[in-house]
């Protein structure tokens, strides 16, 4: 019986290295900013944005754009849903409403606009249930978050290109 985690490929170590850095460096820093600033810097839906931009760097859901007005317009809409349920008095009592119509909301928008990223699923749920009321929370932690994980993958990804090999 074959081993059932091998790799489809063989592993090219360089690669990897590459990626196991970008996504350390990455992670770790809007972490350590997070602790040390006293202030929202990660987001859990920054972990499934890593697994995409810097482990299938590819794929359709971790083209840019994706990335980027994913978690956009995810993060305006949750945080509309939750502002406008805080505002109409029925945040606490209808938590489950909010948070059902933000990732609803926000994965039609994602659809419409073909910016389908699917860690802003997460990020309009993140929005919408930590009470997330006001414009700075979507460009900090958010946005000022995706950026930086951007700007990691693009230098990684062309890194990788020179270590990258060719299917045998």
């Amino acid at each position: 019986m074959d081993f059932p985690f091998k790799p489809k490929e063989k592993v090219n170590w360089p690669v990897l290295a590459i990626t196991a850095a970008s996504i350390f460096i990455s992670i770790g820093l809007l972490s350590y900013m997070d602790q040390t600033l006293d202030n929202i810097y990660v987001i859990t839906s920054f972990g499934a944005t890593a697994v995409l931009i810097y482990g299938a760097p590819k794929a359709p859901f971790s083209r840019p754009k994706n990335v980027f007005f994913g978690h956009l317009f995810s993060a305006l809409i949750g945080v509309a849903v939750a502002w406008t349920f805080n505002e109409l008095g029925i945040y606490h009592d209808l938590l489950w409403l909010a948070v059902g119509i933000a990732v609803t909301a926000a994965i039609v928008v994602m659809l419409l606009t073909d910016t389908t990223h699917p860690p802003g699923g997460a990020t309009a749920l993140a929005c919408a249930y930590s009470g997330f009321f006001g414009l700075e929370y979507v460009f900090r932690p958010f946005m000022f978050g995706i950026c930086v994980m951007l700007a990691i993958a693009f230098v990684a990804n062309r890194l990788k290109v020179r270590f990258e090999r060719d299917p045998q």
